[in-house]
């Protein structure tokens, strides 16, 4: 029963924590020294640290990264975690420094007292960087950028979404920085221009994801070069108020192009959807919710060409459309899934 308890406990343990969340296994570091050892020596084991929505994150940060067994972290998570603050980012750099030689993914959603000293600390010690979001922080401007692209130089997953005081001058810095760059999100960034979202459409020619919600002051002149992202798979057009059939057709262009949100998009007709249906055969997902300009004549050139890959299309409010219950659009796209996409 020892020999059991010894060596075939932990390795069962092992194998199982693999699949348990982080405070789980934290627990189970106390249930016996025989499992704590185990449980330590095995570094795959400690490759992320998530304390998204807890108090006192930011202690708990500092303490954690402080912790041999996560001097090999890959993973932070502080989504709408409480409590986090500059000063402790500052402590991450100058105390923990060596425990994020490897980070590759940071997630600072909703962390609103992180202001762009805050990211200055942090950069400086995730030289491996890959992924880093900010979501919903008006703290951080073009200073908080520039010190991203000066300290993490291979990013490729960039969530910017909400932060309102970035202009222009970021988007440049990106654009001349991560210039291998795949996913954008930049909803609600409305100081920014047509000027500075070209500079990101003529260099960051490998972007597959682009979320462009509610920036309602963008012209055909920034939208029309759209085209020239031949990776696309997302766009996000919600709300793009000057968006017009010409420009649309121009975006046809994105060949792998599956994932397109045209809702309010109100001076789309079915001139533009009808390109879209013909230069984009691969598209899954389409909301076309509250144009009033489009008519059957587009879900008719949608089904003639991309009827057996959309599975969601949302087409509530576009009173031009006249065949919109569930079995007749079930009849022009019989792998459809999914109705509304907006309440």
């Amino acid at each position: 029963m020892e020999v059991w308890n010894r060596e075939t406990v932990p390795k069962v343990m092992e194998i199982v924590s693999n699949r348990l969340p982080q405070r789980d296994l934290i627990s189970l570091l106390l249930v016996s020294p025989w499992l704590y050892r185990t449980l330590s020596s095995h570094p795959s084991l400690w490759l992320v640290l998530d304390f998204h929505e807890m108090n006192n994150a930011g202690n708990r940060l500092v303490a954690a990264l402080s912790v041999p067994r996560y001097q090999n972290v890959k993973h932070i998570n502080l989504e709408f975690a409480r409590d986090v603050e500059d000063k402790h980012l500052e402590i991450v750099k100058t105390k923990c420094r060596n425990s994020l030689g490897n980070l590759g993914v940071l997630n600072l959603n909703g962390c609103q007292k992180i202001s762009d000293n805050g990211i200055e600390y942090i950069t400086y010690a995730c030289p491996k960087l890959k992924a880093f979001s900010i979501y919903w922080n008006v703290r951080v401007t073009d200073l908080g950028i520039k010190y991203l692209v000066k300290n993490c130089k291979h990013v490729i997953d960039l969530n910017l979404s909400g932060c309102k005081n970035i202009t222009d001058e970021s988007l440049k810095l990106i654009s001349e920085n991560y210039q291998e760059l795949e996913e954008l999100n930049l909803t609600r960034c409305i100081k920014l221009t047509d000027g500075g979202l070209q500079k990101i459409l003529l260099y960051c020619s490998l972007l597959q994801s682009l979320n462009l919600y509610a920036l309602s002051s963008l012209t055909d002149e920034a939208y029309r070069k759209i085209s020239l992202l031949n990776h696309l798979r997302f766009l996000d057009l919600c709300g793009a108020q000057n968006l017009s059939d010409d420009a649309l057709s121009c975006i046809a262009h994105c060949k792998e192009l599956a994932s397109l949100n045209l809702t309010w998009c109100v001076r789309i007709t079915d001139q533009g959807v009808i390109s879209i249906a013909k230069g984009c055969r691969s598209l899954e997902f389409l909301s076309l919710f509250g144009i009033v300009g489009v008519t059957d004549k587009s879900l008719e050139a949608l089904s003639s060409f991309c009827s057996n890959t959309i599975t969601t299309l949302d087409v509530n409010g576009c009173i031009g459309i006249k065949r919109r219950t569930h079995d007749e659009l079930l009849q022009l796209f019989p792998n459809l899934k999914c109705f509304k996409v907006h309440s």
